[in-house]
């Protein structure tokens, strides 16, 4: 069975991830920075972005397969309606169950935030 998230539940278009990352609002922790805005969709749609200063493909590849695990864990945990993209810190040793943890925790923080302006709801 297939589990991957479909690609109506990832953030694929470049002005859907410019968007959050100009307008979202952003918090962190050790291990990650989780970036979020409202959609106004009722669906939780996720993203992750890592950078070259984390090391060769092959690393990079692999937190990126840790985050997308990580997401999908944690979606029916997520608030519905929001974007979501996940950030990995450099130098952080990373475990499938702490990147789970610091998402669900990080998500719901930031949904309790007040709306930022310009946002869909």
């Amino acid at each position: 069975m297939n589990r991957r998230a479909g690609k109506n539940l990832r953030l694929r278009r470049r002005t859907d991830i410019d968007g959050v990352f100009r307008l979202g609002r952003r918090l962190g922790d050790g291990l990650i920075t989780l970036l979020g805005r409202p959609n106004g969709l009722g669906a939780v749609r996720t993203g992750v972005a890592v950078s070259s200063t984390h090391g060769g493909a092959v690393r990079r590849n692999r937190l990126k397969r840790l985050c997308r695990e990580a997401l999908r864990l944690a979606r029916p945990e997520l608030p519905a309606g929001w974007d979501f993209m996940v950030v990995p810190r450099r130098g952080a040793t990373v475990t499938l169950a702490a990147l789970r943890q610091s998402v669900t925790t990080l998500a719901a923080r930031l949904a309790a935030l007040p709306p930022a302006e310009g946002s869909p709801l």
